[in-house]
């Protein structure tokens, strides 16, 4: 699909702003988040603008706008993280009822991870087990950022999904208290 010549100037003026103020938004970015999430902000930052350039009313406020979205993915890191810690706070708690059960990952969720589509299976393994960023397991698998992050939301829900058919159970801390511990169909 060609885009109008309008659409061309728009993204043609945040490629420039971009550009001439490069170290301003990284100074911004900087100094609002750790080091390590600065270069995938202003990434981030610089592909949401070229992709909604069109969308800006005002060709003289396009710094302001990008700020605006450089402020908005700063604050979308804060909950992200937020909500990773809050997951790790959850998952360190082990029930006094679990015996047995390790901080490991349970052999629950690893064999039901295993049956899910390999394009669920892979995004998962490589973010939630390895531990890689979405732009890191996106590169990976040769995908954009946000198709990584659709398939890992569905391949999180699939797995949930299957344990909840397989287990009676969606918590991997809750799998000591699974059928399975008893039926040992998922053990390794």
């Amino acid at each position: 699909m060609a885009s109008s010549p309008v659409a061309r100037t728009k993204r043609r003026l945040v490629v420039e702003t971009l550009r001439s103020q490069r170290v301003d938004f990284e100074n911004f970015v900087r100094a609002r988040v750790a080091e390590q999430d600065v270069d995938d902000i202003l990434q981030f930052g610089a592909e949401r603008a070229i992709n909604r350039a069109e969308t800006i009313d005002d060709p003289d406020q396009v710094t302001a706008w990008l700020y605006r979205i450089h402020r908005n993915l700063i604050i979308d890191t804060y909950r992200r993280k937020a909500a990773e810690r809050s997951r790790l706070d959850h998952s360190a708690k082990v029930p006094d009822e679990a015996t047995g059960a390790t901080e490991e990952t349970c052999q629950c969720s690893l064999a039901q991870a295993q049956r899910l589509p390999d394009s669920y299976a892979s995004i998962l393994a490589l973010v939630d087990m390895e531990g890689m960023s979405l732009v890191e397991a996106a590169a990976r698998l040769d995908i954009t950022r946000n198709n990584a992050a659709v398939r890992l939301h569905r391949a999180r829900k699939a797995l949930r999904n299957a344990m909840q058919a397989h287990c009676a159970v969606t918590d991997p801390q809750a799998c000591a208290a699974c059928r399975c511990v008893d039926d040992a169909c998922c053990a390794a």
